[in-house]
């Protein structure tokens, strides 16, 4: 199933969860396949045991780039390019804080003036490697209905910097591909893996250990949502899998692809598997209240939800038209199961708060 065999390829965002999780997937299925890996020695991404742990084993496989995506040399590009199986531009700001000036301004310099250096650098190299852009499908912006995977700039307006800059990303990369560079742009939706590592995971581990505490103090937990609230969530294992079989297409399509579920899924269905997991545990929705008004741990859940919380009351559907056409035929989608990730959680929360005073 896995058509795309690299004997090189690059990485910018190495350390974050999703760039990571696709450089372990090549790695483990590509053992001859080599590496150069954008990083910052000094950050704590890098410096986290979890990736230490791969890195020493897989020493004779990477190289290392020590660079900033804001202050990105000549030098450093030209080792990005010089791949066969593409630059993977991962690294990107994710806060979805809207307000910040700061945050904004930071925002930009990675995710619109970073992506802008690694665009001209393609477009100056003779290598003519291939780039492979990892946007969101939420550059759709605020609105509803059916968002296709041809829309761009359409004039829509954006919930936070983090929206509006992906889209300026995407615009920028389209520059490549008019050059007849090959390669892709991926929009995940709300993405969760098995390590924490994700926003969807965070969502879930902060809904379980809510939870846990309410049911510890035998208090109701209330979510201030309606019913019909929904997050369209998909496997960061899935997202990976259909990257790599995306790009094997040996023309490089130079399309965009979302790698959303589909279809999301509802609060409702979560309030369920909660219900089924903590006995006389009582749900209820109440979209009408303030936060003060609700009981602590669903006051605590709700404010962790803040930043979530546009995404969860807007009806979206995503478009997969390009992702369904060009995924091998024998490529399986399986349905995301959401009971073994918030079991865990949920039970591991449980354990910690029934041993506390």
């Amino acid at each position: 199933m896995d058509a795309y065999h690299p004997t090189s390829l690059a990485l910018t965002g190495a350390t974050g969860a999703l760039g990571f999780a696709f450089l372990e997937h090549q790695f483990r299925h590509h053992p001859h396949s080599r590496a150069r890996l954008l990083v910052r020695r000094a950050s704590a991404s890098f410096q986290s045991d979890t990736f230490q742990d791969w890195l020493r084993p897989h020493e004779n496989r990477v190289t290392l780039v020590e660079g900033d995506m804001r202050q990105l040399g000549s030098e450093q590009l030209a080792s990005l390019l010089e791949t066969d199986g593409g630059l993977w531009h991962f690294a990107a700001l994710t806060s979805l804080t809207s307000g910040s000036e700061k945050v904004a301004q930071d925002i930009r310099e990675v995710n619109i003036e970073g992506t802008e250096r690694l665009v001209e650098a393609v477009l100056r190299s003779s290598h003519r490697t291939p780039f492979y852009h990892i946007s969101t499908a939420y550059v759709v912006g605020q609105r509803e209905g059916v968002a296709l995977e041809s829309e761009s700039a359409m004039g829509q307006t954006f919930r936070n910097p983090y929206e509006a800059s992906k889209l300026a990303a995407e615009l920028s990369v389209q520059r490549v591909f008019q050059a007849g560079v090959r390669g892709a742009i991926f929009r995940p939706s709300v993405v969760v893996d098995d390590k924490s590592g994700t926003g969807g995971f965070k969502m879930v581990d902060a809904c379980a250990y809510s939870v846990a505490l309410a049911a510890k103090r035998g208090e109701p937990f209330i979510f201030r949502l309606a019913p019909d609230a929904s997050i369209n969530l998909v496997h960061s294992d899935w997202v990976i899998a259909a990257m790599g079989d995306l790009a094997r297409l040996p023309s490089g399509s130079g399309h965009t692809y979302h790698l959303s579920a589909p279809k999301p899924t509802y609060f409702r269905d979560i309030a369920a598997i909660l219900e089924g997991m903590v006995p006389g545990l009582k749900l209820a929705f109440e979209p009408g209240l303030k936060r003060s008004e609700l009981p602590t741990a669903s006051r605590i859940f709700d404010k962790a939800i803040t930043d979530l919380r546009p995404y969860l009351e807007t009806h979206l559907h995503f478009d997969r038209a390009n992702t369904e056409r060009d995924l091998s035929p024998d490529f399986k989608e399986p349905p995301l199961d959401l009971i073994p990730f918030v079991g865990q959680r949920l039970q591991s929360e449980l354990g910690k708060i029934a041993h506390r005073k």
